[in-house]
């Protein structure tokens, strides 16, 4: 599924904490890992800064992938991309048929010479394939263990649209072992409909009970493979609950 990563570097220090996600997931996917960083500007100059740059970030990404027991069958690449970052970005995808972006939500400014921060936000909008966002650097005690994915939450709405996360929380979950937990999270409606008639509200009961339905019913087929799955309802605001279950229930992913 993830036969292919592409890893944008924008040079900084910041950028790079995706590194031991990438080793993990290319030791389990058997992946071609491809380096890329983008200049703005084609010169003789500019371009042998960022090839040196790309020599130095391809030795780390080596000893990650040693470090994670990468099969022999793992590929490392690297690129110097030359034009806007976000529109480089997302050609290389298509072109690569990356089926991963990874990379850090928060690059530098201070240290890199674009903004990865600002670019993981215009990717993520634009593109069609799967976005995998590293919000900071891995737990010592994760990267000691190797196990830098143990819980994988999938908030889930009922819809189809929502359900396409799945297929890859439960390839990463039969490579990693890691639990899933499923969670839907409804916000009551209070109000009164068009032309002032009032509707009824179900009470939370019935509304937890018909969720929980769902959610068991999309938990059946996955753990029928053995894997460990668990279902949650939670009322009010979805993405401050999403962010606060996440949070208080050790989530590694999102």
């Amino acid at each position: 599924m993830f036969e292919r990563i592409l890893v944008p570097l924008d040079g900084s220090e910041n950028a790079e904490i995706v590194f031991p996600y990438c080793a993990d997931l290319a030791a389990k996917f058997a992946s071609t890992v491809i380096l890329v960083t983008v200049s703005e500007a084609a010169t003789v100059d500019i371009d042998h800064l960022y090839r040196t740059y790309l020599d130095h970030a391809w030795g780390k990404m080596r000893r990650q992938l040693e470090a994670s027991m990468a099969p022999d069958t793992v590929t490392l690449e690297s690129e110097v991309l030359f034009g806007d970052p976000a529109r480089e970005i997302l050609r290389t995808a298509e072109e690569k048929d990356a089926r991963l972006i990874l990379l850090a939500s928060h690059g530098t400014s201070t240290e890199g010479p674009w903004l990865l921060g600002h670019i993981a936000a215009k990717v993520l909008r634009a593109t069609k394939r799967p976005v995998m966002l590293i919000r900071e650097r891995a737990p010592e005690a994760a990267l000691q263990q190797r196990k830098l994915l143990g819980r994988i939450l999938v908030p889930l709405d009922g819809s189809e649209i929502g359900e396409a996360a799945l297929c890859y929380a439960v390839a990463l979950a039969r490579k990693t072992a890691a639990e899933i937990a499923l969670l839907e999270v409804f916000e009551p409606v209070r109000g009164v409909g068009a032309a002032g008639i009032s509707y009824n509200i179900p009470d939370d009961e019935s509304v937890r009970k018909s969720l929980l339905s769902y959610l068991d019913h999309v938990a059946g087929p996955i753990k029928n493979e053995g894997l460990e799955v668990s279902t949650t309802v939670l009322f009010g605001k979805a993405a401050d609950n999403i962010v606060e279950y996440a949070e208080k229930n050790g989530i590694d992913l999102v």
